[in-house]
């Protein structure tokens, strides 16, 4: 028999990051991604979809880094400059697992939906990733 979860619109409250993943991995992140807004819709599994909401504020910078797991960034509102590409609502990007990326929200901030295909809080830094290579 197959699943069927429903999330209201304002059933999930915002916290921030830091209260939403394990502390080390709050840990490595920057102040920006830290303070950022979050509210997890489907928080996903290791079988099963994750989505969650973010908001981050003007202007703020998320550092380079990288996820164990492939996600998709769909932009709700604001712009989110990702390398020399600005983009605003319903722009999308695809990030594959195992990819060093960060970008900076615009001058009114940025709100986007990231979609992954498992639960996954994975972050890994800079640093962890070229020691990887």
């Amino acid at each position: 028999m197959g699943t069927v979860r429903i999330v209201e619109a304002n059933a999930v409250a915002w916290q921030q990051v830091s209260e939403a993943v394990p502390a080390e991995v709050a840990a490595k992140m920057s102040r920006a991604e830290r303070d950022a807004d979050v509210r997890i819709l489907h928080p996903g599994s290791g079988d099963e979809l994750q989505l969650f909401e973010a908001r981050i504020e003007p202007d703020e910078e998320v550092s380079l880094h990288a996820h164990a797991a492939d996600e998709i960034i769909y932009i709700l509102d604001g712009e989110l400059q990702i390398g020399r590409k600005r983009l605003g609502p319903g722009a999308s990007v695809f990030i594959a697992g195992n990819t060093l990326y960060g970008f900076r929200a615009g001058p009114s901030g940025v709100r986007f939906l990231n979609f992954r295909g498992q639960g996954n809080t994975s972050f890994i830094t800079r640093e962890e990733f070229l020691a990887q290579r």
